[in-house]
């Protein structure tokens, strides 16, 4: 997007950050430069927020390490926490017995599936096998082992949990060809569970939630539960489980490595997750 004088007047005061290729680069890591522009935008009373796809309990420690960080959207806008009082504040969940439902059709699949509650994160023991062969870097595979808690029946587990599931993720290993196997089956079964929405958080995989829980419906809610009016958030991401998100903020950024439908939709697009992209959009157009 070109530079104009249109952006001179905004009062962004809520920021919604997704995580993984945008906050985070390739490797997973914080860099320097996005860490200082969040801090130096949250001294200055402005709400940097973290907006992912992953339960409270994965949210990393570089992330919650961020000088002034309140508020984390999680399980891809299914909750959204508190995380100096340690309190989810917001939650949407999914019904229990339609995630069984979905569950026990992907079962049979050669997918990956994990099934997210209470800012937790389960996979069933047959299916860890899997996770090496998935269609991810080996910084995420690392992530997923040690975030992902094994059952021995995932079925089970959900049907006697007390609390109901935020989110399923459908992971996929890769063809010969580099494509996700398996996806169209996988995807057509979803797609039968009309009271859920399916987004994907990066080719690999999709993640499904209750068709109102998105990043965008969370942070609307948050903007309201801060006394904020829509035109004074800001979100940036990357893809498919971001694109609610950046619809709804009354000012949108995406990152230079985004998908293509992300790049069409938002008002602006910064460096790559790889070159600071979300310092250059805070001080561009926050500080």
């Amino acid at each position: 997007m070109t530079e104009t004088g249109k952006y001179n007047n905004m009062d962004i005061r809520l920021v919604a950050v997704d995580l993984d290729e945008t906050l985070f680069d390739s490797q997973k890591r914080l860099p320097e430069e996005n860490r200082l522009a969040c801090e130096e935008a949250l001294s200055k009373g402005v709400q940097v927020v973290i907006a992912t796809g992953r339960p409270y309990n994965g949210i990393p420690a570089e992330a919650l390490k961020l000088k002034g960080l309140r508020y984390a959207i999680c399980t891809s806008g299914a909750s959204v926490y508190d995380l100096k009082e340690h309190i989810c504040m917001y939650h949407d969940p999914m019904p229990r017995n339609r995630v069984t439902e979905l569950i026990a059709g992907l079962m049979p699949m050669p997918v990956l599936c994990d099934v997210l509650i209470d800012g937790h994160a389960y996979i069933d023991a047959s299916k860890s096998p899997l996770i090496d062969g998935i269609i991810a870097a080996n910084s995420f595979k690392q992530y997923f082992r040690t975030s992902r808690e094994e059952v021995p029946d995932i079925l089970a587990y959900i049907r006697n949990h007390k609390m109901e599931p935020d989110k399923v993720t459908v992971n996929f290993l890769k063809e010969p060809g580099g494509a996700p196997y398996y996806k169209e089956e996988a995807a057509a079964w979803c797609a039968q569970f009309d009271d859920m929405v399916a987004v994907s958080g990066g080719v690999g995989n999709l993640e499904l939630t209750k068709s109102t829980a998105t990043k965008g419906a969370a942070l609307l809610w948050l903007a309201d539960r801060l006394g904020l009016k829509q035109e004074q958030t800001m979100a940036i991401g990357d893809s498919g489980n971001d694109y609610d998100m950046l619809v709804k903020a009354g000012f949108s950024v995406g990152m230079a490595n985004s998908e293509p439908d992300v790049l069409k939709a938002v008002d602006y697009i910064t460096k790559s997750n790889n070159e600071n992209g979300v310092a250059y959009a805070i001080r561009k157009f926050v500080l």
